[in-house]
């Protein structure tokens, strides 16, 4: 009797280890693969009508600057390269580098008659053996061109993210300068939200 509940309690103890054991997998798993990451952050300044100046941040300093766009929307590209689920899991990340950016028109007749121009970011100079290593056959999954586009609003900040899977973009309300009085709407939002 005495032995049967010792096996039995070392027996619960066991699957215990082994069910956090698995829980704490799951987490990780879920972790690394819905991983993102910032890359860049940006906003916009209206110079004319769809002609605005747009303030790109990046850690990697040839991809800083601002830029004169055209349109009613901005579009930013990078060369991607997904590794295998298993690498993710494990710690590694996509590799990416921003290659492009541009404004764009939402209305295709306008995208075809207006201005337009696109910037090339980054430089093909430097030594990058993270890059190099992912082309590695059993750590690569696949390479392709990912880029995210959405339109310009002048009173937000947005901030592109590299995730698992290629690019994406949000966006929040541009902070206002100190020293500036809230806007009326401002003032409403705070009152409603019980700031």
């Amino acid at each position: 009797m005495f032995r049967l509940i010792k096996v039995s309690v070392l027996s619960i103890a066991l699957l215990t280890v082994a069910l956090a054991g698995s829980i704490a997998l799951t987490v990780l798993t879920y972790t690394r693969l819905t991983d993102e990451k910032p890359i860049a952050s940006l906003y916009f300044e209206p110079v004319a009508e769809e002609e605005f100046i747009a303030h790109l941040s990046s850690p990697h300093a040839d991809v800083d600057g601002t830029y004169k766009l055209y349109g009613d929307q901005w579009r930013i590209d990078a060369a991607f390269m997904k590794l295998q689920p298993w690498a993710n899991i494990l710690g590694m990340d996509a590799r990416y580098k921003l290659v492009r950016f541009e404004g764009r028109y939402s209305d295709i007749e306008r995208e075809n008659t207006q201005p337009h121009i696109a910037y090339e970011l980054g430089s093909d100079g430097g030594f990058d053996l993270g890059y190099l290593l992912v082309k590695l056959p059993f750590l690569m999954d696949a390479q392709y061109g990912s880029s995210t586009f959405t339109d310009i609003s002048e009173d937000a900040v947005y901030t592109v993210y590299r995730t698992q899977f290629g690019l994406l973009v949000r966006s929040e309300p541009k902070p206002e300068p100190i020293g500036e009085k809230a806007s009326v709407l401002g003032q409403v939002r705070s009152w409603i939200g019980g700031d």
